[in-house]
């Protein structure tokens, strides 16, 4: 996460990989809505390069990703939440189940 550098918007960038060699290389937008001192919602949309490894095939090497992320933020500003995601690749071919994801996040600022 780069903080907002674009008004309220935070860009990113990631990663994610599954045990049967799926690898997901993404950058996107989100912004930060404060419930309180401590937790923070981040809706937030990406895009990236999808190699399937052995696992589903989703229909192409991009694919979208929208969702939105709960998180408890610490006193060094890292962050532990939760994140729950929609990815396909939006109908760029004619393949494209879609996935849903549940996720452990840890992260760490970059300022």
């Amino acid at each position: 996460r780069f903080g907002d550098v674009l008004w309220i918007l935070s860009p990113f960038v990631g990663v994610s990989g599954t045990s049967s060699g799926a690898f997901y290389g993404y950058a996107g937008l989100g912004f930060d809505i404060n419930l309180g001192p401590r937790w923070v919602l981040t809706p937030n949309v990406a895009g990236g390069y999808f190699a399937r490894g052995s696992g589903i095939d989703l229909g192409s090497w991009w694919e979208f990703r929208s969702g939105a992320e709960l998180d408890y933020r610490f006193a060094d500003r890292s962050r532990l939440g939760v994140a729950v995601h929609h990815m396909s690749n939006a109908g760029l071919t004619r393949r494209n189940p879609g996935e849903e994801s549940v996720i452990l996040v840890y992260s760490v600022p970059l300022r």
